[in-house]
C-alpha cells in the first residue's frame, strides 16, 4: 500500500515537473516566433512613402499599379474582395476623373511585419474638386520586403 502511494507521488511529481518544463519551452518558442520589435517612427516613414506611391499611381491613372499595392487576398471593406475587384474599382474611379488623393497617418500600431494605420484622406477630381473626405483604417502586411495592403476601409465624413 505504501508502495502505491509512493508510486503515485513520484508520478505526480514527474507530471508536474514535465508540465512546468514544457510551459517554459513554449514561452521560448513563442518568443522565437514573434516578429522583431521595430521603431514605429521608421515604420511610419515607410508607410508614408507607400501612401505617396498610392497617390502618384492614382494621379497617373494607373489602376494596375494601385492594385499591385494590395495582396492577392486583400479586401476593401465591406464589399471588394481580391485584387481583380480592387483594380476594377480603381479603374472606374479613374474613368470618373477621380485621380487626386491625399492621405495623412494619424496613428500606427504593430510591428515590422503587420501594421494597422489610422488616417484621414481626401479624394478629388483631376481639376481639384473634392469629392470625398473621411477617415480610414488600413492593415499593412510586409511581404517579400514590401508593405502591402491586406485590409482597407474608408469611412466618409458625415455631412452636417
Amino acid at each position: 500500500m505504501k508502495t502505491t502511494q509512493l508510486t503515485k507521488a513520484i508520478f505526480l511529481t514527474v507530471l508536474i515537473a514535465g508540465l512546468f518544463l514544457s510551459s517554459c519551452n513554449g514561452k521560448d518558442t513563442e518568443k522565437g516566433m514573434a516578429s522583431n520589435p521595430a521603431d514605429l517612427s521608421v515604420l511610419e516613414k515607410e508607410i508614408a512613402q507607400r501612401l505617396r506611391e498610392f497617390e502618384n499611381h492614382l494621379r497617373n491613372g494607373d489602376s494596375i499599379a494601385l492594385g499591385n499595392m494590395y495582396l492577392a487576398d486583400a479586401v476593401i471593406m465591406p464589399s471588394l474582395t481580391g485584387k481583380d475587384a480592387i483594380v476594377k474599382n480603381f479603374g472606374s474611379m479613374i474613368r470618373d476623373s477621380i485621380t487626386g488623393s491625399s492621405f495623412n497617418t494619424i496613428g500606427l500600431w504593430g510591428d515590422d511585419q503587420l501594421l494597422v494605420e489610422e488616417g484621414t484622406g481626401v479624394w478629388s477630381h483631376e481639376n481639384g474638386q473634392v469629392v470625398g473626405k473621411g477617415t480610414y483604417l488600413v492593415v499593412w502586411k510586409k511581404e517579400n520586403g514590401n508593405w502591402m495592403i491586406l485590409r482597407d476601409s474608408w469611412f466618409p465624413e458625415r455631412k452636417q
